[in-house]
């Protein structure tokens, strides 16, 4: 390997030329007249070459060139319909029928002006202020157990100047307990300490890569390092959120004895609360889904139907699916009403009653949490999907039907077509009216930042702001869902078919009718991984399953 001081071009010829430039896309130190070559080559003519007097020895560069699939092959196309930059080979395999290749120069260009760089670089330095604001609570936390330790010393120690001799034995018992109690809660904060330690030297390296790429980097190459730094954010969220969630703020107090009885001096308590320092992923964090290749749906083909608990009268109203694959199936039948659970999608679990009937329900991404909406009482109810227990009722003041939910956001649809925006704990954040009709069933296109809407004979799609981007005539009511790819899924209750529609709404074709088994369906979703579709059939009466194709 060439020395760091040395170009490496000439080193390769066994000569020792001192090494003034550095080219970014070749990754390559070049002396001067190596530099000067370099840049009357057409080829490299846009080269970013830099010299090596402004950036020192330290040359920070993790971006990859090359594909992971195909090691020879240099990256240099973005499909954006699955988000990942991939080489020549990966379009020709993996990505023949996207609709949006573009080349990696003209995905890349103003990237350092882009609003990408703006949210990972801001995302970095919330990462860096949120560990730095845990190391000083866990130092704090140390100081204040050390504080405390001192304090109580003095107070058992006057206590037993009242005893002399007789109480040395107790002292030395609590004061070996309080220790003890520092001691175990010094290992576990010193333990956190070391975590948020590496996580911050991690993500300070991240930092100080992306403004060596900003200033000296190549475009293709800071696209490449933002892309991959989408996924290291995540994967520095969820350790933050790890250590929040572990972290207790500890203290000890002293309670001394005043009886003046000897059995004891007096006792020590612990007090734990939850770490103060808390940690919000960015809404640009919680955005990103990392998309696997996945090709567009061409058909289905049936496949299996929902054995169903025996024993119920059934009346479907809407499915949903959780991220554990649990399959939610709600029962607005007036005698059975409830929401019950499929295991794997396909095994009767268990089953959750409510104060009123449930209507609709919608899975939380990336949580273990769903909602479900109350008309009867004008609510929502939360559920955790985990111990399929449930959890807080927010009053919503109107008749709600509709409920969808994007990772930071939950949106309730119904009466004089009103939707209203809550956060993830139920606060209502706002209300807007679209139209007079009653708002049934709804979906968040997270792409889009859309609400696809659908009343009695229409489908709407709106902003979350209200603002109307466009409205179909369709058929009767039934439900509406989305594939990957943010296309739309219309069910026909009274045509007795499937519709898929392009996400701007012009492009419609039916997808299954009659002669593939659909029956006036209601409501249907994807599962996690968009290779099945479940439909409630046959006039609300079984869940059927279709392979996607």
């Amino acid at each position: 390997m060439a020395s760091t001081s040395f170009c490496d071009p000439c080193s390769e010829a066994d000569k020792s030329l001192t090494a003034t430039r550095y080219c970014s896309d070749c990754e390559e130190r070049l002396c001067t007249d190596c530099a000067e070559s370099h840049c009357r080559f057409r080829a490299f003519k846009s080269h970013h070459v830099i010299d090596l007097s402004s950036i020192g020895s330290n040359i920070l560069m993790s971006a990859k060139k090359h594909c992971n699939v195909h090691s020879e092959m240099i990256l240099d196309y973005y499909c954006t319909d699955h988000e990942i930059v991939c080489c020549r080979a990966c379009i020709s395999s993996e990505h023949r029928v996207c609709q949006n290749v573009l080349p990696l120069e003209l995905a890349s260009k103003d990237v350092k002006k882009s609003a990408l760089f703006n949210d990972v670089m801001e995302d970095i330095m919330h990462l860096i202020t949120t560990l730095n604001a845990l190391d000083n609570n866990r130092e704090s936390n140390l100081q204040s157990i050390e504080k405390s330790k001192s304090t109580i010393t003095k107070k058992i120690r006057a206590v037993k100047s009242k005893f002399l001799k007789q109480i040395e034995d107790l002292e030395r018992e609590l004061t070996t307990t309080l220790s003890s109690l520092q001691r175990k809660h010094e290992i576990e904060i010193n333990k956190q300490k070391q975590e948020i330690s590496q996580v911050l030297v991690n993500v300070i390296e991240n930092k100080n890569e992306m403004d060596f790429l900003r200033d000296h980097g190549s475009k293709n190459q800071l696209f490449i390092f933002l892309r991959q730094q989408v996924t290291n954010i995540h994967s520095a969220e969820a350790k933050i959120q790890q250590i929040v969630s572990d972290s207790q703020e500890f203290d000890i107090t002293f309670d001394e004895k005043k009886d003046g009885k000897l059995e004891s001096l007096g006792s020590l308590s612990e007090y734990v609360q939850q770490c103060q320092v808390q940690y919000k992923p960015k809404k640009f964090q919680q955005a990103q889904i990392k998309a696997e290749p996945m090709k567009n749906i061409l058909g289905f083909e049936q496949d299996t139907e929902v054995q169903l608990k025996t024993g119920e009268k059934y009346v479907l109203w809407d499915v949903s699916i959780t991220h554990d694959n649990k399959l939610l199936l709600i029962n607005k039948s007036s005698t059975y009403s409830k929401l019950y659970v499929y295991r794997d999608c396909k095994d009767y679990e268990t089953e959750i009653t409510f104060s009123s009937a449930p209507v609709f329900v919608a899975v939380i991404p990336g949580t273990d949490r769903a909602v479900i909406t109350l008309p009867n009482e004008g609510s929502i109810q939360f559920i955790n999907t985990t111990t399929m227990t449930k959890s807080d009722k927010v009053n919503m003041g109107f008749t709600c039907y509709g409920i969808t939910a994007g990772r930071d956001r939950i949106y309730v649809g119904g009466q004089g077509g009103t939707i209203k925006t809550l956060d993830t704990n139920g606060t209502i954040l706002t209300t807007i009216r679209q139209g007079s009709d009653e708002i049934f069933f709804m979906v968040y296109n997270d792409l889009q930042d859309q609400l696809i809407v659908r009343c009695v004979g229409k489908l709407l799609c709106i902003k979350v702001d209200g603002t109307l981007v466009y409205s179909k005539e369709v058929s009767g009511i039934a439900e509406v869902t989305l594939d990957r790819q943010r296309n739309i899924y219309v069910g026909g209750y009274e045509t007795n078919n499937i519709q898929k529609m392009s996400s701007d709404g012009r492009i419609c074709e039916e997808m299954l009718n009659k002669d593939n088994g659909i029956e006036r369906p209601y409501g249907m979703c994807f599962n996690n991984d968009f290779t099945k579709l479940f439909v409630i059939n046959n006039g609300c009466k079984s869940v059927h399953v279709f392979k996607c194709k």
